[in-house]
């Protein structure tokens, strides 16, 4: 028996081994921190797309208010300007615009119906992100 070819485990045998679990290791930590960014911008985006319907529902339950005596011949109505939304770090901005007043429309009556729009910005990380919705709104005769 040669004793030669059974040498048993070399340490260029245990270099790659550990060479290849490192790399491997490394490509599972990176697919779990992507995995976890972007479940976290998901998340934060649908948060954000519910407070835009939110306010969109509430500007709609209210719309009498938007289109009685004061309000009604307005080209603009402010009704949120980047207001805190509670205590979650999301803003909201939203805006009545008289669909009369939109380009390309002036030949149209002021207060019949109203452009809603609706902005909810929110940071992941270091980076602003922003959920916008846009509806319309008519009055009620």
């Amino acid at each position: 028996m040669n004793l030669k070819s059974q040498k048993g485990i070399t340490s260029m045998d245990v270099t790659v081994a550990i060479m290849i679990i490192v790399i491997f290791s490394s490509i599972i930590v990176s697919l779990y921190q992507n995995y976890s960014i972007s479940s976290k911008r998901i998340e934060r985006e649908a948060e954000a797309t519910e407070y835009a319907i939110e306010t969109v529902e509430e500007i709609k339950a209210n719309s009498s208010k938007y289109f009685d005596d004061e309000n009604s011949n307005k080209d603009t109505i402010p009704v949120y300007n980047n207001e805190v939304i509670g205590n979650t770090g999301f803003t909201r901005t939203a805006n009545l615009v008289d669909y009369a007043s939109l380009e390309g429309n002036k030949d149209k009556k002021l207060g019949y119906v109203k452009n809603v729009s609706v902005v909810v910005n929110y940071k992941i990380g270091n980076k602003d992100e922003k959920v916008e919705l846009n509806t319309v709104i008519s009055k009620e005769n």
